[in-house]
């Protein structure tokens, strides 16, 4: 009976493994193309390794987990020639969404909790087109030097995952020169962002259905 079991366990992380990388469907290049077409296009694109199943979250009681049946990085510019957006777009696995949800929730509140005085970065939430967004916004662009604002998006219809991190960048090369410039391009950018989200499927092209006008002879 013993060696059955142990037979079985091969066999078992083998169908596993063929599972991990199946990769015939691609249920998130429809939103990375959707993204592509707005004034945000990327010039980098990788999509996460097939055998990746999960990736690890700071929590208040440790190490959270958060599943991931496939995923995307995009890096994307606007003008510049520095990216503004490092953004990555992910889909749980069946049934892990709420689960992921809860742990991506736990962890930007954590976030805002251990930023301290005089850069309190307090977490703010909204919904917009189905699509629950999570925001931790630095309140100036010169206090921070790395990433200005991390931004979760979720969408529980599609059991999408988008974290972006909009990047500051050296002042003679950025695109923004003030906080209201910055804060101008960040919600340009989130407006598409949550528009892709919502629907990522190409606008429909308008077919003209009217009659052809008859020709007349002289």
């Amino acid at each position: 009976m013993k060696h059955r079991h142990l037979l079985a366990i091969p066999a078992l992380l083998a169908a596993l493994g063929v599972q991990a990388q199946d990769r015939t469907a691609d249920p998130l290049g429809p939103l990375a193309q959707c993204i592509n077409r707005s004034e945000f296009q990327f010039r980098q694109q990788d999509r996460l390794p097939a055998q990746v199943t999960t990736r690890s979250v700071k929590l208040a009681t440790g190490e959270g987990r958060v599943s991931v049946a496939d995923g995307y990085r995009l890096m994307l510019f606007h003008k510049g020639s520095l990216p503004f957006v490092n953004l990555k777009i992910e889909r749980s696995a069946d049934g892990r969404f709420a689960a992921d949800r809860e742990t991506i929730v736990a962890q930007m509140q954590q976030m805002s909790a251990n930023s301290k005085p005089p850069q309190l970065v307090p977490l703010e939430t909204d919904t917009r087109q189905g699509v629950e967004v999570l925001a931790l916004n630095n309140p100036y662009i010169t206090q921070s030097s790395g990433v200005i604002s991390l931004y979760t998006l979720l969408h529980a219809a599609s059991g999408t995952v988008a974290t972006a991190y909009l990047l500051n960048q050296p002042a003679d090369k950025r695109e923004f020169a003030t906080d209201a410039q910055y804060q101008a391009l960040r919600d340009q950018f989130l407006a598409a962002l949550v528009t892709c989200m919502a629907n990522p499927a190409p606008p429909a092209v308008s077919l003209n259905t009217s009659p052809t006008p008859k020709r007349t002879t002289t």
